[in-house]
């Protein structure tokens, strides 16, 4: 058997999982020889995959694992690590070896103390003199103090030396990636015609590898704007924790995803039945009558609906050099290296421009995938029944060939952060929108102008109507005319004895849903009747 070194040269980072591949090579006679590929992590062994190139003729014969057990984990860097804790734990040992015998001397010490009241007695006798007892006490004050601040730095070091262990010990804890320090080998035998250099190339799945998406929106506008561009940085955020380094490798992001390739989803009988509304809830309110003795009431629990706020936390504020300032100090800006985009079936894989080093300790680490400047269109967006600020809204068109998938977005807005939103999955020639933040150059008021109740007459069979009017107004105090989309709703029966008619909306709304959901400009009337 012949232990063959080969390291990781290229891993392909999936949703959940990321497929490693090893390449080494070696010089062998000709005939059979089994190879041994040592120190592999915990992989998925249905993944285990062999190939090879050498001399004519050469046949590879067959593909097994075996499993090698440590007493700890044989990479360097673990070992190093390993070692590095069982000093500090020596170390520790010892500080309590030093505080036990420091207690013990205490110990001793108070026990000669209590002696000393023998002292008169022996003075009396003449068989001491007050020389040696001055001499005595001076020495256990002497020794007591000493002891005392031994014991103080004792603690001091005892504290500092636990702290170092527990910080190794999470530092060891998130490199290993698991607990096992056992290891898989991956056994290989090929067959030589003729002697010669032999190139292996294995692959294999793990999981404890995923990646997801990020993103950077910039964008520079002036009031007048209606058209522009926005700055888009893509980038692919790789996290791992499988048990081995990704040291110096070919680094690439895919966007297929192997645990649903192969599960077609199956359809099962809808079924239609009479709905039956569940039980009003009911708590008990124990509140108490005039002589202080306890009576019970019933309250009916009623949930209201909560308005997502949009207000978000700011951090500092990024630095940014202006366009005139770089000029003058005849600097440029530099480019961003970004990943070559390639299309496999359905998928796409994002190749990184560089090698990359990712430890096996689960932290996040960013490359780049896109940097785009992409056109888009400006308008203004309230809706006044939940919140009366006007956010700005950009209406962007992915121009590109690349694909953006689903997440966080962080917005600058000339040069200051904005807050965080989410970009939703975007295919080539898509559009999608962001928010950059509320402006307040524009004010919109909602407000109840009319509310009147006709109870209606016995001939109408108890019918009664309420009608409502609300008045939406909007005024900008921005120097230029603005486009605002203002967003309101409806009331929408679930009863048959409940009907809603609209007496009118001016100016008439330029978009409405079934579900009454509407855009309108001014005042809004309507009739509630039951």
């Amino acid at each position: 058997m012949i232990d063959l070194d080969a390291p990781i040269k290229e891993v392909t980072v999936y949703a959940e999982r990321a497929l490693v591949t090893r390449q080494g090579s070696i010089n062998l006679e000709a005939g059979e020889h089994e190879l041994r590929v040592n120190n592999l992590p915990q992989l998925l062994r249905d993944s285990l995959r062999a190939a090879g190139q050498g001399p004519q003729g050469t046949r590879i014969l067959n593909v097994d694992i075996a499993t090698a057990y440590y007493s700890r984990p044989p990479e360097s860097e673990l070992e190093t690590l390993q070692h590095e804790l069982e000093l500090l734990q020596q170390n520790k040992q010892l500080l309590e070896a030093r505080q036990g015998a420091l207690n013990d001397r205490r110990k001793w010490l108070r026990a000669l103390g209590e002696q000393s009241r023998d002292f008169a007695k022996g003075l009396a006798q003449g068989q001491m003199k007050p020389q040696d007892c001055a001499d005595f006490f001076r020495f256990t004050a002497e020794q007591a103090l000493q002891d005392a601040e031994a014991a103080q730095s004792l603690d001091v070091q005892m504290k500092q030396v636990q702290g170092e262990i527990d910080a190794k010990l999470r530092e060891l804890a998130r490199k290993q990636g698991s607990s096992d320090p056992d290891r898989l080998a991956a056994l290989i035998t090929i067959e030589l015609a003729q002697a010669g250099e032999f190139s292996l190339e294995l692959s294999y799945l793990v999981m404890g590898a995923s990646w997801h998406p990020q993103y950077d929106v910039r964008v520079q506008k002036t009031d007048e704007q209606k058209e522009g561009e926005v700055e888009l940085t893509y980038v692919g955020v790789v996290q791992q924790s499988t048990g081995e380094r990704w040291e110096n490798v070919g680094l690439a992001l895919s966007t297929a995803r192997p645990s649903l390739a192969a599960v077609l989803p199956e359809l099962e009988p809808w079924y239609l039945n009479v709905y039956t509304p569940p039980p009003v809830l009911r708590a008990p309110v124990y509140t108490a009558n005039a002589q202080g003795t306890p009576k019970m009431a019933r309250a009916i629990i009623a949930g209201q609906p909560l308005a997502a706020s949009a207000e978000m936390a700011l951090p500092e504020a990024m630095n940014e050099m202006d366009e005139e300032e770089a000029q003058a100090s005849y600097s440029v800006a530099a480019n961003v290296a970004t990943a070559a985009v390639e299309q496999t079936g359905t998928a796409l894989i994002f190749r990184a421009g560089r090698s990359v080093d990712i430890p096996s300790d689960n932290s996040p680490h960013k490359t780049t995938i896109a940097h785009n400047n992409l056109p888009c269109m400006f308008d203004y967006v309230s809706a006044p029944v939940l919140d009366e600020h006007v956010h700005l809204r950009a209406t962007i068109h992915n121009s590109t060939e690349t694909m953006f998938l689903r997440g966080d977005a962080s917005i600058f807005l000339s040069g200051e952060y904005v807050g965080t939103t989410m970009v939703e999955t975007t295919a080539p020639s898509e559009t999608f929108k962001v928010f950059l933040g509320i402006d307040d150059g524009i004010k919109v008021k909602r407000e109840l102008i009319e509310r009147s109740v006709d109870k209606g007459s016995l001939l109408q069979g108890g019918i009664r109507r309420t009608t409502y009017a609300y008045r939406l107004t909007v005024h900008n105090y921005a120097p230029a005319a603005r486009n605002v989309v203002i967003r309101d709703h409806l009331p929408v029966s679930q009863h048959e004895r409940v009907k809603v008619k609209v007496l009118s909306v001016q100016p008439p709304a330029k978009e409405r849903s079934k579900l009454e959901s509407f855009t309108a400009d001014s005042d809004v009337r309507l009739q509630i009747g039951h």
